[in-house]
């Protein structure tokens, strides 16, 4: 498994998106200037550090075992962390136009892009933990049961969805 200290970092942050092409293509440039690729994952719809980690870990993995699904790195984590093979599916889980908050990874880490991306995106402090509007969503997403969610506790629900990602390995 990757290491964030050294292979890649993540980040939460606020932006603003009035166009996602032009983001993209941004986004893009940055990548090409620095030798990085960048991801962002809609945190509204991810379970915290733990899942943007797991995604990307096992994103990470099978680009490394050239099992990916997607064509690209990117969308290979947005299908990890939807746990959807589906690519449209997955894409709920990247950009949108608005004020988005997202889980930003650089890869590998730098910090010069770290400081280009501040210039377009808030770093702001990890969540504590999930926030209680969250919970429906991430229940109807990754299937999660009422029952399910009362035998391990609710704060135990990024366990749940990591699991729920996880067998997207299985459904390769």
């Amino acid at each position: 498994m990757m290491r964030e200290d050294t292979a890649w970092s993540l980040k939460l942050g606020r932006c603003r998106i009035d166009s996602v092409s032009e983001f993209l293509g941004d986004l893009r440039a940055l990548q090409e200037r620095f030798g990085v690729r960048i991801v962002l994952m809609d945190a509204e719809l991810m379970a915290g550090r733990i899942h943007a980690r797991a995604a990307l870990d096992q994103a990470l993995r099978a680009e490394e075992e050239q099992a990916m699904t997607a064509r690209s790195l990117e969308m290979e984590v947005l299908l990890y962390a939807s746990g959807q093979r589906q690519t449209g599916v997955a894409m709920k889980f990247g950009l949108h136009e608005g004020e988005m908050t997202a889980w930003v990874a650089v890869i590998p880490d730098s910090a010069p892009v770290w400081e280009e991306l501040e210039s377009r995106i808030s770093i702001i402090p990890d969540e504590d933990e999930i926030p209680d509007r969250r919970i429906p969503v991430l229940k109807e997403l990754f299937g999660i049961t009422d029952p399910e969610l009362e035998a391990v506790g609710r704060r135990r629900i990024a366990e749940l969805v990591v699991e729920r990602t996880a067998l997207l390995n299985v459904l390769k």
